[in-house]
């Protein structure tokens, strides 16, 4: 059994990934077994260490097949015709297994439940270090810290079905992260959630990104998120690569989301309708905090 400390001590921001590229996908095009049209098409794009990416696009965009390369299950488990190239964190992905790649490449899917099957919260998280052969004191040391990080703290005896959607969601993340990954990638985690518990997941996962320093790509439909905290968007559509701009760029362009059929963040929706009255607003708020104050100056100009 493995013991953590009741009170884990503050953690360090993680050192920065001495590369210029954690994420480096060159001219890939992937096609599934069996079928004719590809579900990614000539992909291209890098991610520094650090980044905050949110991939955006309507279903079947080719979002989570995307994901998939990004730790190697792609092409290696599902078969298929792969070209191009996928290099994370130095690795080449045609050139290292899964489980090396595991280490580096921390992937959360959409539901959590599909990825928990040890009796404890302890168990669950401690499992893939296990599995590695670590030795029993550094497990217990990674188990502190994803723990820690994902405020699981008093839970570890808990069995995993018994916890919250949230809370799930949040071990599936501890699990990936005792292992230290350079890239977290999650595939639409809050899809199952209710608002409270997407608002945990989603905190939690800036605060890996603004206090660690971790690389995020977040696949997400919640664009009232993305527009809080990501640096950077992406959208697929289709199988391409059809932008790559930043939030406030994506989503004060009103004839873009349309056509790829993604949903901007409320604020944008109000001010759109109130555009479409004439009503003169001067700055596009995408988040709250902006449109409060853009809708305090409309009304003291009696708009």
């Amino acid at each position: 059994m493995i013991l953590i400390a009741s009170h884990p001590p503050r953690l360090p921001k993680e050192k920065s990934v001495s590369m210029s590229w954690m994420i480096d996908v060159a001219h890939v095009t992937y096609t599934y077994p069996n079928t004719e049209r590809p579900a990614l098409e000539s992909i291209s794009f890098q991610v520094p260490p650090g980044q905050f990416v949110a991939l955006l696009g309507p279903t079947s965009a080719g979002k989570s097949t995307l994901c998939y390369c990004l730790n190697g299950v792609v092409p290696r488990l599902f078969g298929g015709e792969m070209k191009g190239k996928v290099v994370v964190a130095g690795l080449d992905t045609y050139e290292h297994e899964i489980p090396v790649l595991a280490q580096h490449v921390g992937l959360v899917l959409q539901n959590a439940r599909s990825q928990l099957f040890n009796v404890t919260v302890l168990s669950e998280v401690a499992f893939g270090c296990e599995n590695l052969g670590m030795p029993p004191e550094e497990i217990r040391q990674r188990v502190t810290e994803a723990l820690a990080l994902t405020e699981l703290h008093g839970l570890e005896d808990r069995q995993p079905s018994t916890l919250s959607g949230g809370q799930q969601q949040r071990v599936a993340i501890a699990c990936v992260l005792a292992m230290r990954p350079d890239l977290l990638v999650l595939d639409e985690p809050t899809s199952e959630l209710d608002p409270l518990g997407s608002e945990q997941v989603m905190k939690i996962v800036a605060r890996l990104n603004r206090e660690l320093g971790k690389t995020i790509l977040l696949v997400t439909h919640d664009t009232d998120f993305v527009a809080r905290f990501a640096d950077r968007v992406l959208v697929l559509y289709q199988g391409h690569l059809v932008e790559d701009n930043t939030p406030r760029n994506v989503f004060t362009n009103q004839t873009l989301l349309q056509q790829y059929r993604i949903r901007p963040p409320q604020v944008c929706e109000i001010t759109f309708e109130l555009l479409s009255r004439g009503t003169p607003v001067t700055q596009m708020p995408i988040t709250i905090d902006e449109a409060v104050e853009v809708f305090k100056r409309l009304e003291k100009d009696g708009q």
